[in-house]
């Protein structure tokens, strides 16, 4: 599993998003420049969307992300959990 980006919110460094490179190479740097400008414009959306659901006091979106990431580790849960 690769992080492609992160939301954080804190009080000392305020709110930001984090888009981690590594993950995006190695992913998919096959990728044609389109492709990959797309990929991570996608991630910056959703981790904007989370943005503007902590100003608004929502948490739509990470109540899904956590609903996915169960299902992740469900699907590829070792045998001798």
């Amino acid at each position: 599993m690769f992080i492609l980006g992160e939301y954080h919110y804190s009080r000392g460094m305020g709110r930001y998003i984090c888009i981690y490179y590594g993950s995006f190479m190695r992913l998919f740097s096959h990728y044609t420049e389109d492709r990959l400008k797309a990929r991570l414009r996608e991630t910056l959306l959703h981790e904007f969307t989370h943005h503007l659901e902590s100003l608004a006091g929502e948490k739509g979106l990470e109540i899904q992300d956590a609903i996915d990431l169960e299902k992740y580790r469900r699907r590829y849960k070792k045998p001798s959990q």
